[in-house]
């Protein structure tokens, strides 16, 4: 004869589990801040550059998704994992995040605080030239520049490169349909001081003539992030 559980008590035996993990989690958390306190201490904050390492945090991301599994969204697991990286970096190391609201500044403030949380300071700009020109007066700040733009914009990314911010990460990370936080931008920063080989490289050409190059770049496995036309004249990114 099989004995049957009482709903009440498995229902409470489930809680204690729950309560059991959330507390494993804080524990974690703390355990996790005490290593960053130790860090902070054996190389210190005077690393010069941004502060986001998009190599590393790439690779973290790409783990992430393949031992995801369960009903949980990746998407808020995506959210959780940001809050908590972008706030032990920002204590490792005081950075701030301007915003390119000159498009869409409500979609701007809800990417930014999707990947780089409420502790981190963020600026809400009028435009890319602003956000870029903010990034280069400081060291380890971060831009997030907008891809669609309207025409009177320009080419804003001739702004990047050299010595000065250019484009390190590509928002959002995971490519979902219909997901939250999904304004397509550019993150910018300053040199950083651990530089990796990207994942995908940008570049950025000018075309003369009648002809359009959007077909033809992508069948070469090429995707235009934004454009500039004036007259005869395009600019590409």
């Amino acid at each position: 004869m099989t004995e049957s559980i009482d709903p009440t008590t498995r229902l409470a035996g489930l809680r204690r589990e729950i309560d059991g993990i959330d507390e494993e989690i804080h524990r974690l958390l703390v355990a996790r801040s005490a290593i960053i306190d130790e860090l902070i201490k054996v190389k210190g904050t005077a690393v010069t550059g941004a502060a986001f390492r998009p190599a590393r945090e790439a690779d973290m991301m790409h783990r992430l998704v393949e031992r995801h599994r369960g009903i949980l969204p990746i998407v808020t697991v995506e959210h959780i994992w940001r809050e908590i990286v972008s706030t032990f970096t920002f204590l490792q190391a005081h950075y701030e995040v301007y915003m390119d609201g000159g498009r869409d500044p409500v979609a701007m403030r809800d990417l930014a605080r999707f990947y780089f949380g409420f502790t981190v300071p963020a600026h809400l700009e009028s435009g890319p030239e602003e956000v870029i020109a903010a990034v280069a007066r400081s060291v380890s700040d971060l831009g997030i520049v907008q891809t669609a733009q309207p025409s009177w914009v320009g080419a804003w990314w001739r702004l990047l490169g050299g010595d000065g911010p250019r484009i390190i990460a590509r928002l959002p990370f995971i490519d979902l349909p219909a997901r939250v936080a999904d304004l397509p931008a550019l993150v910018v920063s300053n040199p950083i001081s651990e530089p990796a080989g990207p994942e995908v490289a940008v570049t950025a050409f000018v075309g003369v003539g009648d002809r359009d190059p959007t077909e033809a770049l992508e069948v070469d496995g090429f995707e235009m992030l934004a454009r500039y036309d004036d007259g005869p004249r395009a600019e590409f990114l």
